[in-house]
């Protein structure tokens, strides 16, 4: 059953008590970033701060986090069984990534309660917090949808971009041309035009699962599939932008494409777990309307994951992130993929086949590599035989060691591809997103699968590969079954 926005899903979660409403005064300066991620790291429940310094009589006052902090939070979202596992979860996304549902237009809604345009805009009067010690500032945009169009087709484009307030009526973003408004704004460049944006906070969670993710169809399309209904548009007041009527708040502004109107962003702590990018001048939203429903809730999540430490996005983006691969596979005519698993960090992604040739490792890797997924994922790469579970880290690290001879080419290097800016492991100048529109990584396959070079032996009963030594017989099998009890267990 759909979501009809972002207050139903409040009074869901508050129902099943996994809610919290934090009552007491809390900064938003670091506070309630450490306490989300004190929270999140330990899968604890949704969050509402209810009283922020500063903002008690603010146009905004709440702010709600934690939305999909657990994979129980999320398949309820997604209308299944709280006990639906990650191995279930991705071939259900697949599919319903396969099935996009057609948004809606509407004349009003909710979001339009309240109009503010022209100097009345403070972006300061939102509960924005400063997330974490190093941050360059408060980042209103962490689990926004940033709407755009492409100017020569129309078609919108709904993504997760990060965004700090640089003053009240500006707000600097970090804008890659490889990602989806990135491919917008070149055009509007080349045209020598500013680009109209939307920034949509306190939407359905289905369009923040949606937009975070790298879909071939629209995001509103690719939300209506995951929620089981249409969304329903609104028309911006500003441009022809299409934006969810019942979001709690939009950012309308533009985008300039002269390096006059950058201002400073960065760094962010980023989802590798480590900060990223520098203090650097940034293309800029320049914000000309609010529209926002009456007493509205700011929406923003933590981002980064280390070690022990987490954020609601990695509850559902590893599965998420792994349906798109898939899905992508199969358009791409790769054969017999039988399972695909990104984990918490998006840079090492598995997939399982059953192999029918060989460089059919290879295949998967060009698909991959080849496609609009690749820019924040699959920099390595396993792919392993239909006999090694990719959810399970023993057989992985199995397939690792005995099927893999990098002297018989098992790995292979891939250098001076597009990749991520916001990977430590590369020098900081070839992340330059500005200068580059993106990073740049050098890629690793590694072929976990049985080597065809490898020649069928007598002794191993014609196969290339000795018979497993740690099973047993079907007779002892059914010895020890009929006799374990015997034996006193």
């Amino acid at each position: 059953m759909a979501v009809k926005d972002l207050r139903e899903w409040i009074d869901i979660l508050e129902e099943k008590r996994d809610l919290k409403r934090i009552k007491a005064e809390v900064d938003w300066d670091e506070e309630i970033g450490a306490i989300t991620r004190e929270v999140s790291s330990a899968y604890g429940p949704a969050l509402l701060f209810e009283t922020i310094k500063d903002h008690r009589n603010t146009l905004c006052r709440r702010l709600f986090t934690n939305l999909t902090g657990s994979r129980e939070r999320v398949c309820g979202l997604l209308g299944l069984s709280e006990g639906t596992s990650y191995r279930e979860l991705v071939p259900i996304l697949k599919e319903r990534f396969s099935h996009p549902v057609k948004p809606i237009q509407v004349k009003s809604g909710p979001v339009k309660e309240n109009i503010v345009k022209g100097d009345a805009v403070d972006l300061y009067q939102l509960p924005v917090p400063k997330w974490n010690p190093l941050d360059g500032g408060r980042y209103i945009m962490t689990s926004a949808s940033t709407v755009t169009t492409d100017p020569e087709t129309g078609r919108h484009n709904a993504g997760t971009y990060r965004g700090m307030i640089s003053s009240k009526k500006t707000i600097s973003v970090l804008l890659a041309t490889t990602q989806g408004w990135g491919e917008h704004f070149t055009k509007y460049r080349k045209r020598g035009e500013e680009m109209p944006v939307a920034v949509v906070l306190g939407q359905d969670p289905t369009l923040f699962i949606a937009a975070s993710t790298p879909v071939s169809h629209s995001e509103y399309e690719m939300a209506g599939s995951l929620r089981g209904a249409p969304v329903e548009l609104v028309k911006c007041e500003t441009s022809d932008l299409l934006v969810p009527a019942n979001a709690e708040i939009v950012i309308e502004g533009k985008i300039s494409p002269d390096p006059k109107s950058f201002e400073a962003e960065g760094p962010f702590s980023e989802y590798p777990g480590y900060y990223g990018g520098r203090k650097s001048p940034k293309h800029t939203i320049r914000v000309e309307c609010l529209t926002y429903r009456n007493d509205p809730i700011f929406t923003g999540c933590l981002t980064g994951a280390s070690p022990g430490r987490t954020n609601e996005c990695t509850m559902w983006t590893p599965a998420a992130y792994s349906a798109v691969a898939w899905h992508y596979l199969e358009r791409a005519g790769v054969a017999n993929v039988l399972a695909v698993w990104r984990g918490k960090w998006p840079e090492v992604m598995r997939v399982q086949i059953r192999k029918t040739h060989r460089g059919h490792a290879q295949q998967v890797a060009n698909a991959l590599w080849g496609s609009h997924i690749a820019n924040y994922t699959a920099k390595h790469l396993i792919v392993v035989d239909e006999d090694i579970d990719i959810f399970d880290g023993e057989a992985i690290e199995w397939a690792l060691a005995y099927r893999v001879n990098a002297g018989m080419g098992d790995i292979a290097f891939f250098p001076g591809t597009s990749g991520s800016m916001l990977d430590p492991s590369v020098p900081i100048e070839e992340r330059d997103s500005v200068k580059y529109g993106h990073g740049r990584w050098t890629r690793v396959l590694v072929d976990a699968t049985i080597n065809w070079e490898l020649e069928p032996q007598e002794q191993y009963g014609g196969h290339r590969y000795p018979p497993l030594g740690t099973s047993i017989s079907p007779k002892m099998e059914e010895t020890l079954k009929r006799r374990w009890k015997e034996y006193g267990f």
